[in-house]
């Protein structure tokens, strides 16, 4: 003998139903179920060297940034406690080692432009 089991649906559930019907009816379900595999797919292939080199990508960034915060920073403090520098007062400038890297570096940097364009 078989005995026929009811279910007490709280009013949640039968909610819940109702959507998951509506969802099936309409054929978003399988959109549902296709981007469920993207995702899936998406966290299988983020492996610990591509978080790695994302990682280091976002700490270059934020080196960079600071580091031009800070160039910045001192530029316009240098700049506010001196005259405008004479033709003879940048060439003497230049005399200055940290004045020759940041030169330097600008040109490479402009070279490095160059090239992509």
């Amino acid at each position: 003998m078989s005995e026929k089991v009811t279910v007490e649906k709280t009013a949640e559930m039968q909610m819940l139903e109702e959507k998951m019907t509506m969802l099936v009816q309409t054929g978003r379900i399988d959109n549902l179920i296709d981007l469920l595999a993207v995702v899936s797919d998406q966290m299988e292939m983020t492996t610990t060297p591509i978080m790695e080199k994302m990682v280091h990508s976002v700490d270059n960034i934020m080196s960079a940034g600071f580091v031009t915060e800070n160039a910045v920073r001192y530029a316009k403090r240098e700049t506010a406690k001196n005259e405008t520098p004479s033709l003879f007062g940048l060439l003497k400038l230049m005399k200055d080692d940290d004045v020759r890297k940041g030169l330097g570096f600008m040109l490479n940097l402009t070279k490095g432009i160059g090239k992509q364009l």
